[in-house]
């Protein structure tokens, strides 16, 4: 089983922005039947719909390191 969280934030790291990392997520999940089904799954599981999962999921990723680098810079 493919663990989406993990391989989001890896796209995310190796890509330099969400747009890219969407046609990169697509991609492999056409390329993959397994990687769409352990999707679905993943959707159920944290609770997003499998048209935006993907899409909300990194939007939060992206919210959080925003919020981490702003404390980061309000410490300093």
């Amino acid at each position: 089983m493919n663990d989406i969280s993990e391989l989001l934030r890896a796209l995310l790291d190796k890509l330099s922005n969400t747009e890219e990392v969407e046609r990169e997520f697509k991609d492999m999940m056409n390329d993959d039947p397994q990687l769409k089904e352990d999707y679905k799954l993943w959707c159920d599981d944290m609770g997003y719909s499998i048209k935006t999962g993907y899409q909300d999921f990194i939007d939060e990723q992206m919210q959080d390191r925003d919020e981490f680098w702003e404390s980061m810079n309000e410490d300093f």
